[in-house]
């Protein structure tokens, strides 16, 4: 890991997971940073799950995908087999809807996911020709993570518009070698800020505006932030502003991951961390403690997050529908 002692404590609430790891080596020192990125990550994904669960398709995108080879399974998270257009999504989690579009056009059908051993699906599934359907019923079941299996193959030319939840990329930061910087864009050397990523989630790196897209942002000149706009290469990336004053070469950096949840609920990963990492002490009474707190920022994140999405209509872009008071007071 590159040495950061070079850039000072943020000052500001954590906004990254730089800033969550100072919070942490702030409050329990003596870890090897790896520890608490490690348990960072860890609180990340029981945040993510718990937002999940509120069913307010918040980590959701719809993809469209059209048929390329007449077939009853498709892999939606790697189309090894070419079977669709492209893939849907190498981040999916679960999927919420599928549409249909028969090869001649018209309106997008509804289809019905259904249990392989279902009567109806057996129906139709019975077809001993099993032809390429042109206009369904269109029944499918999940076939393990990322598949799915249709009664009947689909027809060539078939478009499918499938709506899912998509999983966190583990949070990361980088400060490996040095930055120089003109105007807005940023210059590396010994840099790799392609790293941010696992090699395959390459495609979510800053740069294409994508809703699967991660968020980084950049820390230098002591404890300026500024938002990653895009990350073109290992020793090339932009902000958003302009970086002033001016970077000379040699400058130190950190460029860091965001959790891609709403930013006023990051202390919610921080508290579910501390707890983990007072476990790891073996101190119980702060075990004892910082889980109580971890526990009351859960539930006021899902309050305000229930709250939101009850606004008529939703004032945040991700969250695409409605939730029904009856819901409402079943989440709580």
């Amino acid at each position: 890991m590159p040495v950061v002692q070079t850039i000072p404590s943020l000052q500001s609430p954590p906004t990254n997971v730089f800033g969550l790891y100072q919070y942490l080596a702030q409050r329990l020192p003596g870890y090897d940073y790896s520890e608490y990125v490690r348990e960072l990550n860890s609180a990340y994904v029981h945040v993510w799950e718990e937002v999940t669960k509120l069913r307010n398709n918040y980590f959701a995108k719809t993809k469209q995908v059209t048929v390329q080879n007449p077939q009853f399974s498709y892999d939606l998270m790697y189309n090894a087999d070419n079977g669709l257009s492209s893939v849907v999504s190498n981040r999916m989690y679960q999927i919420v809807r599928v549409r249909i579009q028969p090869p001649a056009g018209g309106l997008l059908q509804v289809s019905k996911a259904m249990h392989p051993n279902d009567p109806d699906f057996l129906a139709v599934a019975a077809n001993s020709s099993s032809t390429p359907t042109q206009s369904g019923p269109y029944y499918w079941y999940q076939n393990g993570r990322n598949n799915i299996t249709f009664a009947l193959p689909l027809a060539v030319g078939t478009g499918l518009e499938i709506m899912y939840t998509f999983w966190p990329i583990a949070m990361t930061f980088l400060s490996q070698g040095t930055i120089s910087s003109t105007g807005a864009a940023v210059t590396g050397s010994g840099t790799n800020f392609t790293q941010l990523v696992q090699p395959d989630f390459a495609n979510n790196l800053p740069l294409n505006k994508d809703p699967e897209e991660i968020l980084a942002e950049l820390v230098c000149n002591g404890n300026q932030i500024y938002n990653v706009l895009s990350i073109q290469n290992d020793t090339t990336l932009h902000t958003l502003s302009t970086v002033a004053p001016v970077l000379a070469a040699g400058s130190p950096y950190v460029v860091a991951t965001l959790p891609e949840i709403p930013r006023e609920h990051i202390r919610v990963i921080a508290s579910v961390a501390m707890a983990k990492m007072y476990s790891i002490a073996q101190d119980d009474e702060r075990v004892r403690e910082w889980t109580q707190i971890a526990a009351q920022n859960m539930q006021m994140m899902k309050d305000s997050l229930i709250e939101r999405q009850a606004q008529d209509p939703p004032r945040k872009g991700r969250f695409q529908f409605g939730i029904g008071r009856r819901n409402r007071a079943f989440l709580r």
